[in-house]
């Protein structure tokens, strides 16, 4: 949680840390300013020191709502008076502009530095700041970072927000539901009025509308995948692929809200009728998330569920990522993931060596169980969002019904 950052700091060995960049596709820098609009920022805080931003002139009422310690970086740290020093070099202006930003910051010995920036110029950035420095080290981060521990965890604002983003999605899903329910059969295709066949991108056209009306938005685009596409986990689905009827749909959908905090949910559908394999598969699948939501709870360690679901498909038959490393049928992938202001983000339900991750107060987590056969056409996964609140408590934040077969009505 945010107010983990001193605690964190002092256990990396950290005297400060700095982030860096817009707010904009920087969830390092959302997450410490919220969702309001800076552009080339800079955070510092000494360990149990006060957290001061550095912003553009444009942005102080902006600013003026974050509570920090401010500084208009106009006035006080001018591009452009750098670039007149430094002959038009952008690097040397760059370093020079953080030297003096450090050097007023107060903080000496070891700083973390964060931020999303394109690699290599991060890269030169820091070496030629780095050879400049006196009485700071530079400390980068590589897995585990300050924020991403920090992050793993929410706080009640943080899961209200992430359940108001659920309930949000939930109602798509159903208007989507209701959409694709109310259309015609012409033997197996799905049909709109005039009789011309439904595709996934009319399917598409009308979830966006959709996601707009709720304030919700594809950060990444939505998978709705039928048939053999639905085999591959990741595969968005093709927006000329007619809809028909028996035929499993995979509709995963990971919308983000103005806020930048994301929902993931999964539902698998086969309009009118599903194929008795199909149905084998998803009743299995539908039998595994619940036995790992039945010992889903503050203390359990996260590898141990995705080595549950490795026994529990193992024991059908099916290949998972402990028998086949890498393969393409079965069970392909880990059981879940974090969410926030990345819909991926720590902690992780899997068994990757190294992960010693345990269920907390705070964590948000999928749980997603799944079986792949792209070579017989099908798959299925079913998906929902949980959150262990403060006091431990399990929260649903995915609340929408389990059902395989959607009746067609049209």
């Amino acid at each position: 949680m945010l107010s983990d950052l001193d605690t964190l700091m002092a256990a990396r060995g950290l005297d400060g840390m700095l982030v860096m960049g817009d707010s904009s596709g920087n969830p390092v820098m959302q997450y410490l300013v919220g969702n309001v609009h800076f552009e080339r920022a800079l955070i510092y805080k000494p360990v149990g020191g006060d957290t001061t931003l550095i912003h553009g002139s444009m942005e102080r009422d902006n600013a003026a709502g974050t509570g920090y310690r401010l500084v208009d970086r106009d006035q006080v740290y001018n591009a452009y008076e750098y670039l007149k020093r430094h002959d038009g070099n952008q690097l040397d202006a760059s370093v020079h502009m953080l030297l003096d930003v450090l050097r007023d910051s107060g903080m000496q010995g070891t700083v973390g530095f964060y931020g999303t920036q394109d690699v290599g110029a991060g890269w030169t950035l820091l070496n030629n700041l780095a050879d400049r420095l006196e009485g700071i080290d530079i400390k980068g981060e590589f897995g585990q970072t300050l924020f991403a521990e920090a992050r793993a965890t929410k706080d009640n604002r943080e899961l209200a927000e992430l359940a108001e983003l659920g309930r949000r999605t939930c109602t798509v899903v159903h208007e989507v539901e209701d959409f694709l329910t109310g259309h015609a059969v012409a033997g197996d295709h799905v049909v709109k009025e005039d009789g011309t066949p439904l595709t996934i991108g009319d399917v598409r056209t009308f979830l966006q509308g959709r996601l707009q009306l709720q304030e919700l938005a594809e950060d990444h685009q939505t998978i709705f995948a039928q048939g053999a596409e639905a085999g591959v986990p990741h595969n968005a689905g093709t927006n000329s692929v007619r809809l028909r009827t028996g035929s499993p749909i995979i509709f995963d959908i990971f919308p983000k809200g103005r806020s930048g905090y994301f929902h993931d949910m999964t539902r698998t559908w086969c309009l009118g009728h599903a194929p008795d394999h199909v149905a084998e598969a998803w009743t299995a699948t539908k039998q595994l998330f619940d036995e790992v939501m039945a010992r889903f709870r503050v203390g359990e360690a996260c590898a141990s569920f995705q080595a549950q679901a490795c026994d529990f498909y193992e024991g059908l038959g099916h290949p998972t990522p402990r028998t086949h490393p890498g393969t393409h049928e079965g069970y392909v992938h880990s059981l879940g993931h974090g969410i926030g202001l990345d819909v991926h983000e720590g902690p992780n339900l899997s068994l990757a060596q190294g992960n010693t991750d345990v269920l907390q107060p705070g964590h948000v987590i999928t749980v997603e169980p799944g079986l792949y056969y792209p070579d017989q056409g099908w798959g299925v996964r079913h998906e929902d969002a949980v959150a262990l609140n403060e006091d431990g408590e399990l929260v649903w934040l995915t609340n929408y019904p389990a059902e395989l077969v959607l009746p067609m009505r049209g």
